[in-house]
């Protein structure tokens, strides 16, 4: 029971202090995001959401095909592009050895997108065109998409806050909604730095991810709430040392509740698609941050000075 006992009340200054340094720096991102980049949002934003063009065709090779630099294409695309503007927002990938080429741009017509095409084949060569797959989403739909999913989070916040404001007193349901929002703000601000980093972009799916780690957060966190109520009318100890007593009690549990959903997560980043990749990786971070905040931040407000 010593491996699991955990030393709330000497580190409460520690715990509040950290939390506070990962606020800072995903406030930094989201903020740097949104002024200093490219796309002047406080995240990058995928196609789902901007709406554009995403066409993956084959090269014709003889054996295997050669080895090519996305720069060096996009370099001879703007030489023979006729829109300028359209080659600075390609983005080209090569995959599966070189063979399938993935093509990310803004909203094209057909004929735009035709000429991408005969473009790109002059360049590296033949294409097999009955291997073409194309997906459009167009400007409106996208925006529709962006916005619809941000009412659906703020639709599911006020509906957690509803729940909570009810099921508990006024203190205990503000705390639990700081732990969320801290949870959510955390994930956030680490996505954003991933899109000034390493150009990640986010897409319905990364919405989806911060509605589940929104329930599992507070979930833990009312669990928590649940036993340091029941502990304090009952117990003869100081009001610090039953609340540190109660996390301590709920501590193996919400541990192993989290390690054994962070299982089938991780399994899908090692050996699962790139297109659940990023969702699975989201997901991960929140229910470790949820966790955290659960188990150390919230009842650490708790405690009195």
């Amino acid at each position: 029971m010593k491996l699991f006992n955990l030393e709330l009340i000497t580190n409460k200054r520690k715990i509040i202090g950290f939390s506070t340094f990962l606020i800072l720096l995903s406030l930094i991102g989201i903020l740097y995001s949104t002024f200093n980049t490219a796309y002047k949002k406080p995240i990058n934003l995928g196609m789902d959401f901007v709406g554009g063009n995403e066409l993956r065709i084959e090269r014709v090779c003889d054996e295997e095909c050669s080895d090519i630099s996305p720069d060096s294409v996009l370099e001879n695309l703007r030489v023979v592009s006729k829109n300028k503007n359209l080659s600075n927002n390609i983005k080209l990938q090569f995959q599966n050895k070189n063979k399938l080429i993935s093509i990310r741009t803004t909203y094209l017509s057909i004929e735009e997108s035709n000429n991408l095409i005969t473009n790109i084949e002059n360049i590296i060569g033949p294409l097999n065109y009955e291997s073409k797959n194309s997906r459009l989403i167009g400007p409106k739909l996208g925006k529709r998409l962006l916005t619809n999913c941000v009412s659906s989070l703020f639709v599911a916040l006020f509906a957690i806050s509803l729940y909570v404001s009810i099921r508990f007193d006024r203190k205990y349901a503000l705390l639990a909604l700081l732990a969320l929002f801290h949870d959510l703000l955390i994930v956030f601000g680490i996505f954003s730095w991933l899109g000034i980093i390493l150009s990640v972009e986010v897409n319905s799916l990364f919405a989806v991810s911060l509605l589940t780690i929104a329930g599992y957060s507070v979930n833990d966190t009312v669990v928590i709430f649940d036993r340091i109520r029941e502990n304090l009318k009952s117990s003869n100890q100081g009001h610090n040392e039953t609340i540190q007593l109660s996390v301590n009690e709920s501590f193996r549990r919400t541990t192993f509740t989290s390690i054994t959903t962070l299982i089938p997560l991780l399994t899908i980043i090692l050996f699962g698609s790139y297109s659940l990749f990023w969702f699975s990786v989201s997901l991960s971070l929140g229910i470790i941050v949820g966790s955290y905040s659960s188990i150390l931040l919230a009842p650490s407000f708790l405690l009195k000075d």
